[in-house]
């Protein structure tokens, strides 16, 4: 084979791998949630938020009871309130501190409106 031909073997290989690599965003984002789901959320105005397994979520900001649905798009988490707060429907990216056992501790949410910390419960 000739050298031209290894090379143009060689970039069709490596492309088709890079189309088959994995969105870290998208798997890192779920994971995350998945760890999460169930558990109470809590900051310095919300307490006792949940995000559920069935799509809902609720919570309590300021003293307001809120309500709502969140979906995954594009790795990222997508919020809709129907209940208590207004405003909307919002698309945040998704990151995390962990445990030295590897437990999510805090999550942290990031999107046009600033970004948003909670402790993670248990």
């Amino acid at each position: 084979m000739s050298l031209r031909s290894r090379a143009i073997r060689f970039s069709l290989v490596a492309a088709l791998g890079l189309l088959l690599l994995p969105n870290r965003g998208i798997t890192q984002t779920g994971d995350i949630i998945q760890s999460i789901l169930g558990r109470p959320l809590n900051s310095a105005q919300v307490s006792q938020a949940y995000i559920h397994a069935d799509g809902s979520l609720e919570g309590v900001f300021n003293g307001i009871t809120f309500a709502g649905t969140w979906t995954l798009e594009d790795g990222k988490y997508c919020r809709k309130f129907t209940r208590g707060l207004t405003g909307a429907p919002m698309c945040m990216t998704v990151s995390a501190e962990y445990t030295s056992d590897g437990a999510v501790r805090v999550v942290i949410f990031e999107g046009p409106g600033g970004r948003a910390r909670f402790e993670v419960g248990y």
